[in-house]
């Protein structure tokens, strides 16, 4: 395909104004070296681990100690694998284990430090994303329905809802593949559970979305870019990656009227391991308006908004903690 097709748009280029950042602490101290997502509410810091004996260390900052929670396993409260850790507005933790399908749920802030049984999202479909609302799941994965599919907690009844982006070079490509191609994402959703974000971490792909009643519309979609890819229909390898596509948005986060959103534009080719540190930061309202192009001098991986303090914090490259004065 032509190169026109994998330019960057020029909005997000863009370099901001500097963000400067508080150390809060370092990770490396309660033996957390290499964190894969982070959710903070409060005291408690939910960090997510891969390849280690536990999935998850809630960490509580006030008194400086740690607590694991989802070893590495197959039983009810163990897991393979975290994506999309949240807190709600009630301190509870949810946690998505993609290889089982099962939504892990637990409440540190309470006296009995109580944890729901996980939830399974049923069928045969393969769940790859997922977040909890109050009476519902929001979910990605490779859904030839559609590109979300919005579970009901009341009824255990689900639907499917918006079309995938289309991708220039591919624009003929199965719902299969198609799901394959955009299945790289971030989700999160808007506390008052009217609204979520998805971005994609493997280009310039980022959809704000609505959800009224059980269904989900699209309010804004913006594709800053399409992945340098070379897809197909058959075969046991269906979407492979150039080395020089550029990575996109890393983790997303949000408050009640802003989406901040971790932008890498580097390439595997020249960064290997490091697309992953970001030193750009985007500011959307939930229309989807590009606010503020920020740059992040202390580089972040991960981020997250603690909605008790009103505060962006985020990981550093070096596994430290960082209070983001946003």
């Amino acid at each position: 395909m032509s190169d026109n097709a994998i330019s960057v748009a020029p909005d997000i280029l863009t370099r901001g104004n500097d963000v400067p950042s508080t150390y809060v602490v370092n990770l490396s101290d309660y033996g957390i070296n290499t964190p894969v997502r982070i959710s903070k509410h409060g005291d408690i810091l939910a960090v997510g681990q891969r390849y280690e004996l536990t999935n998850v260390h809630l960490v509580n900052l006030s008194t400086h100690s740690t607590q694991p929670w989802l070893p590495m396993g197959e039983g009810q409260n163990e897991a393979y694998s975290i994506d999309n850790l949240s807190i709600n507005s009630h301190g509870e933790i949810s946690a998505f284990d993609f290889e089982t399908g099962k939504l892990h749920r637990c409440n540190p802030s309470s006296l009995s430090r109580s944890t729901t049984p996980p939830l399974t999202l049923a069928n045969t479909a393969i769940h790859l994303s997922a977040v909890q609302g109050d009476n519902f799941v929001i979910s990605t994965g490779l859904y030839e329905q559609g590109r979300y599919r919005y579970y009901s907690l009341e009824d255990e009844s689900e639907e499917y809802f918006i079309d995938y982006p289309v991708h220039p070079g591919y624009p003929d490509l199965s719902p299969y593949s198609t799901s394959i191609l955009w299945a790289s994402t971030v989700l999160s959703l808007r506390p008052d559970n009217q609204m979520f974000v998805c971005t994609d971490i493997r280009s310039g792909q980022i959809d704000f979305c609505r959800i009224e009643g059980k269904k989900i519309s699209l309010a804004c979609r913006h594709c800053y870019y399409y992945p340098h890819v070379d897809a197909r229909d058959k075969g046991d390898v269906r979407v492979a990656y150039y080395s020089d596509n550029i990575t996109g948005f890393r983790d997303v986060t949000v408050s009640d009227d802003r989406v901040f959103v971790l932008y890498s534009g580097k390439t595997y080719k020249d960064e290997k391991q490091n697309i992953a540190n970001c030193s750009t930061l985007l500011v959307f309202d939930w229309e989807g308006t590009l606010l503020e192009t920020r740059t992040l001098p202390q580089m972040a991986t991960f981020i997250s908004y603690d909605m008790e303090e009103n505060a962006l914090y985020g990981t550093t490259p070096d596994a430290q903690l960082v209070r983001y004065n946003i």
